[in-house]
């Protein structure tokens, strides 16, 4: 039979499950900055796209049309851009940071216009 204490048994199963509770817990923080990320591309990325059509449709309004056809390309192209950046950074700090400020900037301008 098995002469080893219980006290054996405990102490080689704990550690073994402190490791999967410890992977599970890392496996949902990444997940987490993952779904952070894609909501920050998504979202961030489509105000970023939006206010920088706005400043480029106020700032050329003499031509209606081209003005409007412009700003749409130029802000569908931030928009993917901004998306694949976001992914692209090292830090989600930084990809927060690189989203916001910009996108604050944009915002100013478009109030300075008058807007």
């Amino acid at each position: 039979m098995n002469n080893s204490p219980p006290e054996a048994i405990l102490t080689t199963i704990t550690p073994k499950s402190s490791k999967i509770i410890k992977s599970q817990t890392a496996l949902f923080l990444y997940r987490g900055m993952i779904f952070y990320r894609f909501s920050l591309a998504l979202v961030g990325g489509y105000i970023l796209a939006m206010l920088s059509a706005m400043v480029i449709a106020e700032l050329f309004r003499e031509d209606r049309g081209s003005a409007a056809m412009s700003a749409t390309l130029v802000a569908f192209t931030l928009w993917s851009c901004a998306f694949i950046w976001v992914f692209m950074v090292n830090k989600t700090r930084k990809a927060t940071l690189g989203i916001l400020i910009p996108a604050l900037c944009l915002y100013l301008i478009l109030k300075m216009i008058g807007q």
